[in-house]
């Protein structure tokens, strides 16, 4: 695959944002996906994941910034029903680094109830660059404080 992506499990990956010319190719791989851009980051309409037969849940979150809990919540609930129709699940920001990857290491701190420290590891020993800012840190230090209650 020419888009770069990063499965952090059998089911989840995470990458940048695939160009239009990748989409195709995405769609033969990936059944959902979770796109984590601003609309006006978006260089082509959502409908045309629909076009190819894959789910699309937009969440927005503006760049270099973190989703209040609430919202990260519902993006790991989507997630979790997406696998459990045994489905592939590409989550992307812009370059595949902040946003997608506090999801990367949210998905495995929920999904297999890792630690922060774990799961931070291990997306990181795949794409040095997840988690860019102290705001996305502590989004998942929240998170894991809920889970571990």
């Amino acid at each position: 695959m020419y888009l770069p992506v990063v499965f952090i499990d059998e089911d989840v990956a995470f990458s940048r944002m695939p160009m239009g010319k990748e989409l195709d190719e995405v769609a033969e791989t990936f059944d959902a996906v979770v796109v984590l851009v601003e609309d006006f980051e978006l260089p082509y309409s959502l409908e045309e994941w629909k076009r190819r037969g894959v789910e699309v849940f937009h969440s927005p979150i503006p760049d270099f910034s973190s989703p209040p809990l609430s919202q990260l919540l519902e993006i790991l609930r989507w997630i979790e029903a997406k696998v459990g129709e045994r489905k592939k699940v590409l989550v992307h920001c812009l370059g595949g680094c902040g946003r997608s990857g506090t999801v990367a290491v949210a998905w495995l701190m929920y999904s297999r109830r890792s630690t922060l420290r774990e799961a931070l590891y291990r997306v990181r020993r795949l794409r040095p660059c997840a988690v860019e800012t102290g705001e996305q840190l502590e989004v998942l230090r929240e998170l894991e404080r809920v889970l571990l209650a």
